[in-house]
């Protein structure tokens, strides 16, 4: 399951086993989605081309497509900001707590992107149901294929009854290649089959959402948290070596006593996570001193 989700395999190694098992089921009910995905890729381009190769070939790869956007949102589920003060998502106000002071409280309430990936996945969701219902009623949808056929056939030999024979086989052919897929999902929708295809798929790509989401917003897991943390040590580790860098380059290079460092108008640093009122003022230099400080480099 460390794949799946792209998890850290020594922050894997920290945590307990139920919350190992809660993200390994999160794991196989998501491979379950991607089956789905895959078979309902196969069935559509199916009944588009009328060929099996390209309905083998082509729906795979239809079905790796809504696979991997469903992975993107679920993976961005298993992550907390790196400021989870300045996050409404999962922190909205502080509680005290002995000893520590003031904490940030984890809060479930869903804010617009978390609304966002689900309404991703739920549509994904449907563009897999209807071809999945379509294989699990297959006489049902090959019923109703017929039987758009043959109106359709007699439409057309109704407004145009000069046809002759030979237009008439090629029209029957042309039919015959036809399996009227739009047409077959919106009569399925209102059957039993349909209904039972959509809700059990949207359990299958949401069930590992709602699953992800309670991982990350509830205090008794923490992954979550040690993941967040230990991507906040990197980059301040990264941050704290670049300057150092820059300011041997300055010194070796220009040979500058006072060497020159980044825009610090933010008082964190690479996060900037405090508000524009709290930067440091501006000095103006004026001319005369810009360049009485240029005659000492």
């Amino acid at each position: 399951m460390l794949v799946v989700f792209g998890l850290n395999k020594d922050i894997w190694n920290q945590i307990g086993s139920p919350e190992r098992l809660q993200y390994a089921w999160a794991g196989r009910i998501y491979l379950l989605s991607c089956v789905l995905s895959a078979a309902a890729g196969i069935r559509f381009m199916q009944q588009l081309s009328d060929s099996i190769a390209i309905g083998i070939f082509g729906g795979l790869l239809v079905g790796y497509i809504v696979a991997v956007v469903v992975r993107i949102a679920l993976i961005t589920m298993v992550s907390l900001p790196l400021h989870p003060s300045h996050s409404t998502t999962l922190v909205d106000r502080t509680v005290p707590e002995p000893g520590r002071g003031l904490v940030p409280e984890r809060s479930r309430r869903p804010n617009f992107s978390i609304l966002f990936r689900m309404f991703i996945i739920a549509l994904m969701s449907l563009v897999v149901a209807l071809p999945v219902a379509s294989l699990i009623g297959y006489e049902t949808a090959e019923a109703i294929t017929s039987k758009r056929r043959s109106e359709v056939i007699a439409s057309f030999k109704a407004n145009h009854p000069e046809m002759t024979r030979e237009q008439d086989r090629i029209l029957l052919t042309n039919l015959q290649a036809d399996h009227f897929p739009i047409y077959v999902y919106q009569s399925l929708t209102v059957k039993p089959i349909g209904v039972f295809s959509i809700w059990f798929t949207a359990g299958c790509f949401l069930i590992p959402f709602f699953m992800l989401w309670h991982l990350r917003s509830s205090e008794q897991f923490q992954y979550a948290k040690l993941n967040r943390d230990l991507l906040v040590r990197q980059i301040e580790t990264d941050y704290t070596m670049t300057l150092e860098r820059s300011k041997t380059i300055q010194q070796r290079s220009f040979g500058l006593t006072e060497t020159v460092l980044p825009n610090q108008a933010w008082l964190d640093p690479p996060f900037n996570t405090r508000s524009i009122n709290e930067q440091s003022p501006y000095t103006i230099e004026s001319e005369t001193a810009f360049y009485e400080r240029l005659k000492t480099l």
